[in-house]
């Protein structure tokens, strides 16, 4: 079995290249004793084997546990340490013990809580919604529990986009992240930079900055998954080992016996900001990324598949599509609430209903190797919230009176309707206005016309011997367009100029090809990262098929317009999309609508 890797070891390769040191000036006499800093980040994921519950409670009593206990015999170390807001729910419930520890580490401040997102999701395969709503649903958490977080924010597997100064406005103020997309894409950045996107901008302290500044240098005692600080995860079955403990905390000895204080990331951030001669640099736009980006960051986990159980592109549609469900049900909740219902009970079914949707938005289920069991999950988890949403669905009915009724719902502003029949869309045979080409076995493609300007195409693919199948599409050659992650709300151009060919997540399916048409894909179908190889001027969605999982479906609309048309298009079907949801007397059934 190939082992899942670090989801640190690039960022602590970045972290821990040696310390830069300013020469003298002679003229000047010695320079000045520069203060030392150290900081630390543990990274801890229960759902590190997604779906096995045995290795989540070891976790917990083998290496989380521990680590806090190493804390607080060691009142000199301070840190930052990571966990899913999903952690503090289940810490209260199961383990009442370890939760008491860290509460004591925080209140006395010599841990700083960092609380990135409910589950340890894939958050940029997903609008911003989507990540907005785990941060409510972490914050209740420790709310509940009288418990403070930070406002560090710090993502799984690294996970990078410009769009989380939006996504994250007034909830965080420094993003701590890998160097690797910035360094895949640009060249050599500051520790502490300003991203910008749109009007909204937000710190970020980047691995492999510069570590040494005017007045200070800083360093790493501990970055890494959390687990590896006293186990060897899948090698010691994630059961303590004293001999990997004790090596760890010999270097914070070591760094101790150096003169390094320890400091948190929020603590660090502040020093550099205020070292006199730093000046906080705007940070280049970056797409999104993740921590090993020769594998073109958002394509491990929306495309490349290597254990042989991965199916990602249906496993991102899955979660994609219970997303709008989701959506769909608040926006009836509140509709319900407008009419004077009680619906105390249904917001209760709601919640639960995201929380399952958040778990199954996990990483582990595609990326890297996955198991059996962590594909599962999210299989099972959105059952789980479709099941939740069953219920909803039919107290409404009830509730509402509304057998042999129908509604149309519109996420996007909220508005739900007493409607009829809905409207049937006629689609023409036609041919597709952009070039196209496709590698694999064999295909299938139905192109239709569904209006003077749009164009709708379903495509199934046959495996290649390779199993690398390929769709690609012609562009202009200059600067398409595009949502960032988390960022679908503003459309904005990539430049033509990086080192490598940038990948995108498309979290709202849409790109315009700067031809006159913008492409959107429908999320729902299949859910795949795009690649742009600037050179050639072609755009792939690429999936590398395993046997036994032998055909691929896209569905592509192709609308021709302004850039701005496409994007109205493409958040109106994939990140806040309309219903028709029709009540009859024995059960209830709900449609998408095309815009």
């Amino acid at each position: 079995m190939v082992l899942k890797k670090s989801a640190f070891l690039s960022f602590y390769l970045f972290f821990s290249l040696s310390l830069f040191s300013s020469p003298s000036n002679p003229k000047q006499g010695k320079p000045p004793i520069k203060q030392k800093y150290a900081i630390g980040m543990f990274h801890f994921n229960l759902q590190y084997v997604a779906g096995d519950y045995k290795i989540e409670r070891r976790i917990i009593r083998e290496s989380l546990f521990p680590v806090l206990q190493f804390f607080d015999k060691n009142p000199q170390y301070r840190s930052d340490i990571e966990i899913q807001g999903y952690a503090i729910d289940l810490l209260a419930e199961e383990h009442p013990d370890v939760l008491a520890l860290l509460k004591k580490l925080v209140k006395r401040k010599q841990i700083e809580l960092v609380i990135a997102h409910y589950s340890d999701q894939f958050f940029i395969g997903y609008p911003a919604l989507d990540m907005q709503r785990s941060i409510e649903l972490s914050d209740q958490a420790l709310a509940k529990q009288g418990l403070e977080r930070s406002r560090v924010f710090f993502g799984q597997e690294m996970q990078w986009s410009p769009a989380l100064a939006y996504a994250l406005k007034g909830k965080y103020d420094i993003v701590a992240t890998s160097s690797d997309p910035n360094s895949w894409y640009n060249n050599e950045t500051l520790p502490l930079v300003n991203v910008k996107y749109g009007n909204d901008s937000i710190k970020a302290l980047i691995g492999g900055g510069k570590k040494s500044l005017n007045n200070l240098e800083w360093t790493i005692a501990f970055l890494d998954d959390g687990e590896e600080f006293n186990s060897l995860d899948y090698n010691s079955n994630f059961y303590q080992v004293p001999e990997q403990e004790k090596k760890n905390a010999d270097n914070y000895k070591k760094l101790l016996d150096e003169g390094y204080k320890f400091v948190t990331i929020t603590e660090l951030a502040q020093k550099i900001k205020d070292d006199p001669g730093y000046t906080l640099p705007d940070y280049p736009f970056t797409p999104e990324g993740t921590w090993h980006m020769k594998v073109c960051g958002p394509f491990m986990w929306m495309g490349r598949q290597r254990s042989g159980v991965e199916t990602d592109g249906i496993t991102r549609a899955l979660s994609y599509q219970a997303r709008g469900e989701v959506m769909m049900a608040e926006d009836l909740i509140k509709y319900a609430e407008k009419q004077g219902k009680d619906v105390e009970e249904l917001r209760k079914l709601l919640q639960e209903a995201w929380k399952h949707l958040l778990l199954s938005e996990v990483s582990d289920s595609s990326g890297w190797d996955p198991w059996l069991v962590e594909v599962q999950y999210t299989d099972n988890e959105v059952a789980t919230t479709r099941m939740l949403l069953k219920k909803i669905l039919e107290q409404l009915q009830k509730m509402l009176a509304l057998s042999n009724k129908s509604l149309f719902v519109n996420t996007g502003n909220g508005s739900v309707n007493e409607t009829g029949t809905p409207d049937n869309l006629i689609h023409t045979a036609a041919q597709l206005p952009v070039n196209f080409a496709v590698n694999a076995q064999s295909y299938t493609v139905k192109v239709s016309k569904v209006s003077e300007i749009l164009y709708r195409m379903d495509i199934q693919c046959t495996r290649p011997e390779n199993g690398a199948v390929e769709i690609v599409f012609d562009t202009a050659p200059d600067g398409l367009q595009y949502s960032a992650s988390c960022g679908e709300e503003l459309k904005v151009t990539i430049p033509t100029t990086y080192k490598n060919d940038p990948a995108f997540a498309l979290t709202n399916g849409f790109i315009y090809l700067n031809n006159g048409y913008s492409l959107i894909k429908d999320c729902t179908v299949e859910h795949l990262a795009a690649t742009w190889k600037v050179k050639t001027q072609k755009l792939v969605f690429r999936e590398e098929l395993k046997e036994g999982n032998m055909t691929m479906n896209m569905r592509f609309y192709v609308m021709k317009g302004s850039a701005a048309e496409g994007l109205q298009f493409a958040n109106s079907l994939n990140a806040w999309p309309s219903y028709y949801v029709n009540f009859k007397e024995d059960k209830t059934a709900f449609s998408r609508v095309t815009p």
